[in-house]
């Protein structure tokens, strides 16, 4: 019996060309600091920077971006995953980690959605903006559910990953250059 894989990961030949329309239209988003979900925000900054050092920005779902996003996902769940889904749970989050030691620590996506009160989160998809030699360091990190084996990923430009939203996963320190990212969230009705 052959086994399905942990992760879904899509060498979309999205070039750097692309991605410069895609920046384009993310530069003009204003970045704010990035947070947590509501129990961190209870910790102090300085705690909060541990955890997550990076900067955000948000894009509607109805923009082509998400749409391109959507098709990934899809791909990925009707290969792969089979869940039950048909709607972004939330915006997509445009991330950069361009400052030393800019990171994102172990967390999981899974948490109800934004946009429809009975909808959870199960599938996460990050796709990057940036090429794996625009900055050391940045490697996205995934537990596998055993907790016995990690996958580290520094993927070329264009690149998508897309793994269910309840595995742990995190952002290792950039230690140069400039990480930029696409993550989003696909939901449905909660697992049975």
């Amino acid at each position: 019996m052959q086994t399905k894989p942990d992760y879904y990961y899509i060498p979309t030949a999205i070039d750097r060309d692309v991605v410069e329309v895609i920046q384009k239209q993310c530069d003009k988003l204003q970045l704010i600091k990035s947070v947590t979900l509501d129990k961190e925000l209870n910790s102090s900054e300085y705690e909060l920077l541990k955890y997550r050092n990076s900067k955000n920005s948000w894009i509607h779902t109805d923009n082509w971006i998400s749409g391109m996003m959507k098709h990934f996902v899809e791909v990925a769940n009707n290969n792969v995953y089979n869940y039950d889904i048909n709607q972004w749970a939330d915006k997509i989050q445009y991330t950069v980690y361009d400052e030393k030691n800019s990171h994102y620590g172990w967390h999981t996506d899974s948490s109800k959605s934004s946009f429809h009160e009975n909808y959870v989160r199960k599938l996460s998809i990050s796709l990057l903006l940036s090429d794996s030699d625009d900055y050391e360091g940045g490697q996205l990190q995934i537990m596998l559910p055993s907790n016995t084996k990690m996958v580290s990923f520094k993927p070329p430009i264009g690149t998508a990953i897309i793994f269910p939203s309840t595995y742990r996963h995190r952002v290792r320190p950039v230690k140069s250059g400039k990480r930029v990212s696409l993550v989003g969230w696909y939901g449905g009705p909660d697992f049975r």
